[in-house]
C-alpha cells in the first residue's frame, strides 16, 4: 500500500468523499434502471432464451419492461446518458416476426425520441425505421 501512497500521495478526505459521491450516484442510477429489483441489463439472457424457445410474446413483455427501465435510468442520470438501443432493436425484430408492423414503427419512433447512447445503434435503428415505413406503404396499411 505504501507504493500507492508514494505515487498518488496519501488519500485525502476530499478524494474519499468524491469517490463515495460517485459510487452513491452510480447506485442511484442503477436503481433508476431497475424493474422488480433487477437491472434491465439482467434480462438479456432471458430474452435470448425466450426467443430461442419461440416464446415471442413473453420476450416482448420482458423487453417492454426493459425499455421502460432504460428510459427511466436515462432520465434519472440526466444529460449525456442515453438509452440502450438493443432492447428497442429486439422488440422491432420480434414485432416484424409477428407481422406487427405498426408496433415495430411505434417502438422505433419511441427510440428515435430518446437521448442516444454512443455507438452505431442510432443509425442502424433509424435505417430500420425507414425500411419499416416503406414496407407498410407497400402493403397499403
Amino acid at each position: 500500500m505504501s507504493w500507492l501512497n508514494k505515487i498518488f500521495g496519501k488519500p485525502s478526505e476530499n478524494r474519499q468523499e468524491v469517490g463515495s459521491n460517485f459510487n452513491s450516484k452510480m447506485d442511484d442510477i442503477r436503481k433508476g434502471g431497475s424493474v422488480d429489483g433487477e437491472h434491465y441489463t439482467d434480462s438479456v439472457e432471458q430474452v435470448k432464451q425466450l426467443k430461442r424457445e419461440g416464446r415471442n410474446q413473453e420476450a416482448i413483455e420482458v423487453l417492454l419492461r426493459s425499455v421502460y427501465a432504460t428510459e427511466s435510468e436515462s432520465k434519472f442520470a440526466g444529460e449525456g446518458w442515453g438509452v440502450a438501443p438493443w432492447y428497442y432493436e429486439q422488440l422491432a425484430i420480434l414485432y416484424r416476426k409477428e407481422k406487427l408492423y405498426h408496433k415495430e414503427v411505434e417502438i422505433l419512433e419511441r427510440y428515435k425520441s430518446q437521448p442516444k447512447a454512443a455507438g452505431v445503434g442510432p443509425e442502424k435503428l433509424a435505417a430500420r425505421l425507414i425500411k419499416t415505413k416503406e414496407l407498410l406503404a407497400k402493403r397499403g396499411v
